[in-house]
């Protein structure tokens, strides 16, 4: 009995055993397929006989390249960065239990077409055999991954909508009684700072008479979001080159032979806010809707955090209405938010789609599947097509409302009612000014005397308003009938700062007027004036107008930013646009003297070179702190509110003297549609994470001078230019 009972006790283990030698056989069965070739900037160009083959090949090469990142990009989605990081980041993990983002993921992968569930599977075996192969790579928490992982959705914040973080936390502590909050985020422009620019010229502007296309992010140079160049082609007929996202295993941006496409963030309202009463004394789950109440759902989950005695655990009581989960707390009122429900998997389908796509009708046939949200979508391809849709799945709404701010959630006429059909958002399709462009701007100036009308849609499809940087691409594509690839190339590099060009005339005239009466001031700024008075509006390394406009720029935004706002749903940290200054002269010209004081402060003269003080330096992590006394590169590029295409976030670096880069332009490319593709690249490191790596640092020369690479696409390229060939697991 007892010789029985130690078998049924060992058989777990033995099947355990058996399943882990069963599924290493098929990771090594599976890696045979894929052959992996790494061009001479290490670019991974992944072929497989199939499309799963390919996740499998971007997983194993994001591991190779940069596995904390990647692991990184699971933790926090999975609602585990407490475990890890410990207490402050409890709320993170609340949220996602409050969305039910495991739940949801789980479900939708039961649910799954086989071809999705494929390539989950592909994906995350690609991961698993990486860390079977390297058993020494440091694993801070997960050891095995699931294919359900692929699919976890994101959550929403309501402070879009008017909501304050005040209010947030005040819901936060009857979430979490007795845990002290996180801190306030930290508002510096380097985190701020966030978009992307995105062109598309058509054969009629074009000198070679072929479609062109930008591809331009602007995100965190560190920590998650962070941009993965890559190549995937399947024997399945996929052949699709351009950046993929850390933990993800299709290509968000990018192009094929035939066609390309690129997003950038828009101003697109795809969420909504609710105000809802819960005030029945006897059910305290019941909330007012119409002329009854209805019921919410309330229960509770455990979330877990690292303390000094080891992990701990806390319950949390979770509520949501048929709106969505309450995230806040005004007044009275609980607020809940609903968001676009469709599951991952159809995002990743729709995706998939656009990869494939060989001309519009087939694009349009993906983009109908509206499930992207509020990304806006640029489209170029070989048939000399060009296009433009702001934004994508757009809930249809009653106009009574202005959905900026919490609408009463008692109100059935404040329900959504489906989805607008594709063909009724705000697009542009082969306009006849030959260009189309978005640099996180209105729709209503995309394509010049092209561009759609206001009236002809409702507010909420477009709350954006024009940046510089959209001010800048406009001038630039209007300036020439024809643009060749290589005036392309330079175009969207420019260095023209359109803010500047508008307002410092005018603090120069103001600061004129006030000088004649106070030679204090004179003395103080005459030399800077002078200064800026014989500048060009053009940032350069050599430039010391260019320091003295930036910190100029660095005084305004904080003071732009203390400013009341006008509505409940304002940000006037977007706000940043226009020909006329948005304050007084004498504010703007005492912004002028703060920005003098801060450079006398920090480098002993307000007369230094931008480039000796604006550089580029990579981290290993987004807790890492930069170092004067280490390597940097010099960066001509500026925050991109003053209108720099190349977009550079830099900030008062916290215990050093010079400025470096967190966000901005990360991945950037410039593909031409003809016959042959021809594409150029550029990211703003190397490929690799690993500092012993020849990659890790080989693009930031090219990256800080605004030059770009070549992006192999054609199989006898990569293999004219291939560093190493193999296949995962070698």
């Amino acid at each position: 009995m007892k010789k029985l009972f130690l078998l049924l006790c060992l058989l777990p283990l033995q099947l355990l055993a058996q399943s882990t030698t069963e599924q290493v056989a098929a990771w090594q069965q599976q890696a045979q397929d894929i052959t992996i070739i790494r061009d001479n900037w290490g670019v991974p160009h992944i072929y497989g006989k199939k499309d799963a083959d390919c996740a499998f090949g971007i997983m194993y090469a994001q591991c190779e390249d940069n596995y904390r990142q990647l692991e990184e990009s699971f933790i926090g989605p999975l609602g585990r960065a407490a475990e890890l990081y410990g207490e402050d980041r409890l709320q993170g993990d609340v949220s996602i239990a409050l969305f039910e983002c495991v739940k949801k993921a789980k479900a939708d992968y039961a649910s799954a077409s086989s071809f999705i569930k494929s390539l989950c599977n592909g994906a995350a075996a690609g991961i698993n055999y990486y860390l079977y192969k390297h058993p020494d790579t440091v694993r801070r928490l997960l050891e095995h991954y699931e294919p359900w992982f692929f699919l976890l959705p994101g959550i929403d914040n309501p402070s879009g909508h008017g909501i304050t973080s005040a209010e947030i936390r005040s819901y936060n502590n009857t979430m979490l009684p007795g845990h002290t909050p996180e801190g306030e985020e930290d508002n510096s422009i380097e985190e701020r700072e966030n978009g992307s620019n995105a062109m598309a010229i058509a054969p009629s502007h074009s000198a070679s008479g072929q479609a062109m296309l930008l591809i331009n992010p602007h995100v965190n140079f560190f920590g998650n979001g962070q941009r993965y160049e890559c190549h995937l082609i399947s024997e399945q007929g996929l052949n699709v080159s351009g950046f993929a996202i850390f933990g993800t295993f299709y290509i968000w941006s990018g192009f094929n032979p035939y066609s390309g496409w690129t997003h950038t963030n828009s101003g697109v309202d795809f969420t909504d806010v609710y105000l809802e009463r819960f005030d029945n004394a006897a059910d305290p789950s019941l909330y007012r809707y119409g002329n009854g109440y209805r019921t919410a759902t309330i229960w509770t989950d455990t979330v877990r955090y690292k303390t000094a005695a080891g992990l701990q655990s806390k319950a949390v009581l979770l509520r949501k209405t048929h709106h969505g989960p309450v995230v806040a707390k005004r007044d009275s009122f609980l607020v809940s938010m609903k968001n676009l429900t469709d599951p991952q998997s159809s995002y990743i389908e729709q995706c998939w789609k656009m990869c494939r796509s060989k001309n519009l009708r087939q694009f349009k046939a993906a983009m109908n599947k509206r499930t992207l949200g509020y990304p806006n979508t640029m489209y170029a391809d070989r048939d000399g097509n060009t296009a433009y849709w702001h934004g994508n799945a757009v809930p249809k709404r009653s106009t009574q409302f202005d959905w900026r701010s919490p609408v009463d959630g008692s109100n059935p006429a404040t329900e959504w009612q489906g989805l607008h059909r594709l063909k009724d958002i705000i697009q542009v399709i082969n306009p006849a000014s030959g260009w189309i462009q978005n640099c996180n701007s209105t729709p209503y100036l995309a394509a010049g005397s092209s561009s759609p009308k206001q009236g002809d849609y409702p507010a909420y499809m477009a709350y954006d308003k024009q940046t510089f940087r959209a001010v800048e691409a406009v001038r630039l594509l209007s300036a020439t009938d024809k643009i060749s690839y290589a005036d392309f190339e330079k175009l969207v590099v420019s260095n023209h700062l359109p803010m500047m060009a508008n307002w410092l005339p005018q603090i120069l005239a103001a600061y004129d007027s006030m000088a004649t009466t106070s030679p204090a001031l004179k003395e103080k700024l005459g030399a800077v004036a002078d200064t800026l008075r014989r500048w060009n509006y053009r940032y350069g390394l050599n430039s010391q107008a260019t320091s003295i406009a930036v910190m100029w720029y660095l005084q305004y935004d904080n003071w732009n930013n203390s400013q009341p706002k006008q509505s409940a749903a304002d940000d006037n940290a977007t706000n940043l646009q226009g020909n006329e200054l948005p304050m007084s002269g004498a504010t703007a010209v005492d912004l002028l003297s703060k920005a003098v004081e801060a450079l006398n402060k920090r480098f002993d003269t307000a007369f230094v070179n931008w480039g000796d003080i604006n550089r580029l330096q990579r981290l290993q992590s987004p807790s890492d702190n930069f170092d004067d006394n280490k390597p940097s590169w010099p960066v001509a590029a500026v925050p991109s509110p003053l209108g720099s295409l190349f977009a550079f976030g830099n900030g008062f670096t916290r215990g050093q003297q010079k400025f470096y880069g967190a966000r901005g332009n990360t991945y950037t490319a410039i593909v031409s549609f003809g016959p042959r593709i021809q594409a150029r690249s550029i990211m703003y490191f190397g490929q690799s994470a690993n500092p012993s790596s020849s990659h890790y640092l080989d693009q930031a020369p090219l990256y800080a001078a605004g030059k770009f690479k070549d992006a192999w696409f054609y199989k006898e390229d990569v293999l004219t230019h291939a560093e190493k060939t193999y296949h995962p697991g070698e």
